[in-house]
């Protein structure tokens, strides 16, 4: 049974979790019991009555986080939401068999980040609380999906200001790497102990399917271009040619693999390790299809002016000297900076490079990592499809 200890908001400061806001920040708490870090606890209005059941870290300004509206045990609400979000998934018409299983807040589990591949998974714990919880997870996730392997990998500066370390490693099953995934007839090996993030850009998968659609024909480059998944789609499109660019020696060594792997010649693709700055700068733009999907130029609020000046720059380079009648993909993951400060960008790099441009889609995040009405917040990915005359 759950301890009936709570926290008590202020007067007027229910607002937010009465319309089923997540968040719950130091300054709406009236009274907090002695706590463990993370702990859960009933929240109260000030008269007391009963909003919600939340995990808290005293030590942060962001100190709680919703995880239920019910009344309802802590461990009936972190299964009830696992399951749904596993159902939820196998609803979704994906075309592959690497997908987000659960979307933090987007799936009522804050702090709680799990990617399928294929007989795997890969849990990311951002919070004290969902630490806490992380023994409750992992056997919720064995008994519903028995996966051959559940592979930690926590890494994230949320997880610094929560006060947790780093962690990664086998939290059940078999110690293992490379994975082969199948995304809509491409495939690729990822690395579980080497991969960025959980090991593959997954929120990226509808946008790959754009490039494949409009690649016929064309010369693409793929900047920043991480295991080369843009450019193999781009191929299996029927791109001409492609070229990856990166700074990791590692992952262009993967997405040579990957390119034998759906058997594409290294002069159908090539891979380049190079700063994506300097090569711009550097190097004449013979392609008509150019990706840029960089790592985020902003990671703090106190980043959004610098950040933005790099966006700029990188799509004005690219602008600047890309042939007539080309297609730009261009994406931000920054979550500090909106569409509509991104658009902003767009428009200045465009007008610096005097380039006539038409906004001819954009796109968030794929399907399968919904985000909550109720929280905004959770959308962080923003792309651009642009034609460049």
């Amino acid at each position: 049974m759950d301890d009936k200890r709570f926290v008590k908001l202020k007067p007027g400061k229910e607002k937010a979790l009465l319309q089923r806001h997540p968040w719950i920040f130091s300054g709406a708490v009236d009274f907090f019991p002695e706590m463990i870090p993370g702990e859960v606890l009933r929240v109260h209005s000030s008269t007391g009555k009963f909003l919600a059941k939340a995990y808290f870290n005293p030590e942060n300004s962001l100190v709680g986080r919703v995880l239920t509206f019910r009344e309802e045990s802590t461990e009936d609400a972190i299964k009830r939401q696992i399951r749904e979000a596993v159902v939820f998934r196998k609803t979704l018409p994906l075309e592959t068999n690497a997908y987000r299983l659960i979307n933090a807040e987007g799936d009522g589990l804050p702090g709680l980040i799990v990617d399928q591949y294929d007989d795997v998974l890969v849990v990311q714990i951002h919070t004290q609380g969902m630490e806490r919880l992380k023994p409750l997870i992992v056997e919720e996730l064995k008994t519903l999906l028995s996966p051959r392997t559940i592979y930690e990998k926590s890494h994230s500066s949320a997880r610094e200001q929560e006060g947790l370390e780093e962690m990664q490693g086998v939290l059940w099953g078999e110690d293992r790497d490379l994975v082969e995934i199948n995304e809509r007839g491409v495939r690729f090996q990822i690395s579980l102990k080497e991969g960025q993030k959980t090991g593959f850009f997954l929120d990226q998968r509808e946008m790959r399917a754009h490039v494949m659609r409009h690649a016929k024909g064309r010369r693409v480059l793929n900047c920043f271009s991480y295991t080369g998944a843009f450019a193999l789609f781009a191929l299996k499109g029927g791109a001409k040619t492609a070229l990856s660019l990166d700074s990791s020696k590692t992952a262009l060594a993967l997405a040579q693999k990957n390119s034998a792997l759906n058997g594409f010649s290294p002069e159908q693709h090539q891979v380049v390790c190079d700063d994506a700055f300097q090569f711009l700068r550097n190097n004449p733009l013979d392609f008509n299809l150019v990706i840029l999907d960089p790592p985020a130029f902003i990671k703090k609020r106190n980043d959004v002016v610098q950040g933005s000046k790099g966006y700029q720059e990188i799509n004005r380079l690219v602008l600047d000297k890309m042939s007539p009648n080309s297609f730009l993909l261009t994406s931000s993951c920054s979550y500090y900076l909106d569409e509509q400060l991104f658009q902003k960008l767009l428009f200045q790099a465009a007008a610096l490079a005097n380039r006539r441009v038409k906004i001819l889609c954009r796109h968030i995040q794929a399907e399968d990592h919904p985000v909550s009405l109720y929280h905004p917040e959770g959308a962080y990915l923003k792309s651009f499809f642009l034609h460049v005359t």
